[in-house]
């Protein structure tokens, strides 16, 4: 029996969740453990997940259809989700919360693709989505405003919009260019490992190398091997099984999770303000998709009673 594409299966959401969750927990996990104490630069970080990602998947990155057009449609996705995109988020952690990480990203992917869906798919945004949206703005604004580091947080805060935007950029451009989702994850890791090699002759790389085993290992393990690679590849399937648009549904767990891992892990406590923006930001990503609560009705007892004569 055909199944049905448009109804999103448990296993195509399990793909969705760890895609979305697994490059936020491997910051947190990274920065609990290191980066808090300044032992690398995002830079170093960045250089590390793709010079690991890359090598391991450029063997996949050579299958397939190699046209120069092919090969453009690869470098404009490893713009938008390779190299640049993980310099921004990765600076942004510098001077913003892991838990705003964790908000802002999906609630700026969703912003953008409801309105890119609108635009140049002509799915109609409905009133339902618009309020959804506004909340979501709303929460932005409050996170924005109440940031307990001031314009050094607000700082970090943009770079995190600027990342939601880039990675919405790169979910749209793989539904309007359908290709074989480990070829794009391999591709993008290649053409990255390309930039970073012009990032290490440029001197960016210096102090690598001199960073304690424990360090390279756990930033390879997180950011080469499950973020920039499992996550990826991940990511692009779950997209080609539920579209741009649901795949985004899962997003409504992954603010959720990140502000509970802030506080426990790393003992990120919001201001007021900010607990109230992170709060209106998860509220309005629920309203945008549509998300409902189903009360749990109780079954009704219909054994059969025997009638007595």
């Amino acid at each position: 029996m055909q199944q049905d594409m448009s109804t999103p299966t448990p296993g195509a959401s399990w793909h969705c969740l760890r895609a979305w969750c697994r490059p936020y927990l491997g910051r947190m996990a990274g920065d609990y453990h290191h980066g808090r104490q300044g032992e690398h630069q995002p830079v170093q970080v960045v250089m590390l997940r793709f010079l690991v990602a890359g090598i391991l998947l450029a063997p996949f990155a050579l299958r397939g259809p190699s046209t120069l057009r092919d090969w453009g449609k690869a470098a404009v996705f490893a713009l938008f989700a390779g190299t640049p995109y993980a310099l921004l988020v990765t600076s942004a952690f510098e001077y913003a919360p892991a838990s705003h990480g964790g908000v802002i990203i999906p609630g700026t992917v969703l912003l953008v693709s409801l309105m890119a869906a609108h635009l140049w798919l002509g799915d109609r945004l409905t009133k339902l989505r618009a309020f959804g949206a506004v909340l979501i703005l709303i929460g932005l604004g409050g996170l924005a405003g109440g940031a307990a580091g001031g314009l050094r947080t607000m700082f970090g805060d943009m770079l995190l919009m600027a990342g939601g935007l880039s990675w919405a950029t790169y979910t749209f451009l793989l539904r309007r260019w359908p290709m074989d989702g480990l070829r794009v994850a391999s591709r993008v890791a290649f053409l990255s490992l390309i930039l970073v090699g012009g990032l290490a002759l440029a001197g960016y790389g210096e102090g690598l190398t001199s960073l304690p085993l424990e360090t390279l290992a756990l930033q390879g393990l997180w950011q080469g091997i499950l973020s920039a690679t499992v996550a990826l590849l991940l990511f692009n399937k779950a997209v080609g099984i539920l579209g741009s648009g649901r795949a985004s549904i899962i997003n409504a767990l992954t603010p959720v999770i990140a502000v509970l891992l802030s506080f426990l892990m790393l003992d990120e406590v919001p201001t007021l303000i900010e607990f109230a923006g992170l709060i209106t930001i998860m509220a309005g990503i629920a309203i945008a998709l549509g998300i409902r609560i189903k009360p749990i009705r109780r079954k009704r007892d219909t054994a059969h009673v025997p009638e007595v004569s």
